[in-house]
C-alpha cells in the first residue's frame, strides 16, 4: 500500500546483494516502535525494512 511498486526494487535490491541460490521470504508492515538510541524514546519508524539472514554449512 505504501510502497507500490517499488516494493519489487527493495526486493530486487536485497537480490543484488545475495547469492542466487539464497530463497526470499518476509511480510510487510505499516512500521516499526523503536527508539533511535538506547538513551532515546521510542518512536514510529513507517517505512523500515529489516532483513533476517540464516547460515547453514
Amino acid at each position: 500500500m505504501i510502497l507500490k511498486q517499488r516494493t519489487e526494487e527493495e526486493i530486487e535490491a536485497v537480490r543484488r546483494v545475495l547469492e542466487p541460490q539464497v530463497a526470499l521470504t518476509g511480510f510487510y508492515l505499516y512500521g516499526e516502535i523503536s527508539p533511535h538510541t538506547s538513551t532515546a524514546k521510542c518512536e514510529l519508524h513507517n517505512q523500515t525494512m529489516t532483513i533476517t539472514t540464516f547460515w547453514e554449512e
